[in-house]
């Protein structure tokens, strides 16, 4: 090793390339002045860009179920739960920011809010958990709205389980599956837990970004299940 750049063989694209780094860098907000501003809104851009890979492996984990592919309905939901994981110690990160710095961050944010993801409700919608209230969120563009019109049409993981679960002949093959999506609703919760704690840290019991209810609400969410079906034993 002499230390000088060798270029990939003819050909073959970068490790930059493959990832669309200078695309995916100049869309960052990881250019802000303000670098509290940057760790606040760059945890939420990762946010969704996890959410986009739990859209992909649901998707995944349903299609094995209406092929009764117990493995690979496995095998598709096992990131899920660690995926999730990761999400929830992206607040960690938050929590080291200041009161001061969180009220700037609030103020500059005005009515824009995390409640206004809407592919996180893809995620909830595509689970089975199909609130239509939220379809009037306000902040969504019509082509969320129309995104989210169309999953509410699919079919979703909760129906494909329970369709499987009466098909199947191996008991223990459906408790895989079914211990697999409770692993991930499981650290959903956890995750919407260590949101509301987040929250009561900064706001107390104040209200949240956009107005809304802040941690009473992200606490009354935690008792949410997207896959209510899959906690049942019997």
């Amino acid at each position: 090793m002499n230390g000088q750049a060798v270029a990939p063989p003819e050909g073959q694209l970068s490790y930059g390339e493959i990832l669309q780094l200078d695309d995916l860098l100049s869309s960052a907000r990881v250019h802000d002045d303000d670098v509290d501003s940057v760790l606040f809104l760059a945890t939420h851009q990762s946010c969704e860009i996890y959410f986009a890979v739990l859209l992909r492996h649901l998707e995944a984990v349903r299609a094995a179920l209406d092929a009764d592919d117990s493995t690979l309905a496995v095998r598709r939901a096992a990131p899920l739960p660690i995926i999730v994981t990761t999400l929830t110690r992206q607040f960690d990160g938050l929590a080291t920011l200041t009161p001061r710095a969180f009220d700037a961050i609030r103020t500059e944010l005005g009515t824009a809010s995390g409640f206004q993801s809407a592919q996180f409700r893809e995620v909830e919608y595509l689970c089975g958990l199909r609130d239509t209230r939220f379809l009037s969120t306000q902040g969504f563009s019509e082509e969320d709205r129309a995104r989210l019109g169309a999953r509410l049409k699919e079919r979703s993981v909760q129906e494909a389980y329970a369709d499987f679960a009466v098909r199947a002949t191996d008991p223990d093959a459906v408790e895989r599956v079914r211990r697999a999506l409770v692993d991930f609703d499981e650290a959903l919760a956890m995750w919407r837990a260590r949101h509301a704690v987040l929250a009561e840290r900064f706001l107390g019991g104040a209200t949240g970004t956009a107005g809304s209810e802040g941690a009473a609400y992200l606490w009354m969410a935690a008792r949410r299940r997207v896959l209510p079906d899959a906690w049942a034993t019997s």
